[in-house]
Order: structure tokens, then sequence, then C-alpha cells
């Protein structure tokens, strides 16, 4: 299993409007990657979370993967 990131990330705080950056962190199939793959600390994964959850509310990121 191979990180998306080798070394800390430099985002500070996940915006749900930066829909260009979570979907780096949304897989093929639409699920948000894991921790041990993303390499975040425990609560930039919690706000990667919400706002991957908010973006999907919103329609700029879409529940599943469309093939």
């Amino acid at each position: 299993m191979a990180k998306i990131f080798k070394y800390r990330t430099d985002v500070a705080f996940f915006d749900y409007k930066d829909f260009k950056t979570l979907q780096r962190y949304v897989n093929q199939y639409g699920q948000i990657e894991s921790r041990k793959k993303t390499g975040l600390t425990e609560m930039q994964q919690r706000q990667l979370s919400r706002a991957i959850k908010r973006a999907r509310h919103l329609a700029l990121l879409p529940f599943v993967a469309v093939n």
C-alpha cells in the first residue's frame, strides 16, 4: 500500500469548496482514502472526511464514481 503523499501535506485546512484538492483523496470508486494511504494525522483525516461529505452534499463531488 503506497501512500499518496510521502511527506506532510502542505494543506493546513481542508475546505469543502476546494474540490480539486479533495478529489486527490477520493479513490476511483468514490471512497475516501484511509489514513494509512494519505499519511494524514487523525485530526486532518477527520477534517478531510467532513469537507468531502460537505462537498458531496452540495454536489461539488459525486457520491459514487461514474464509469
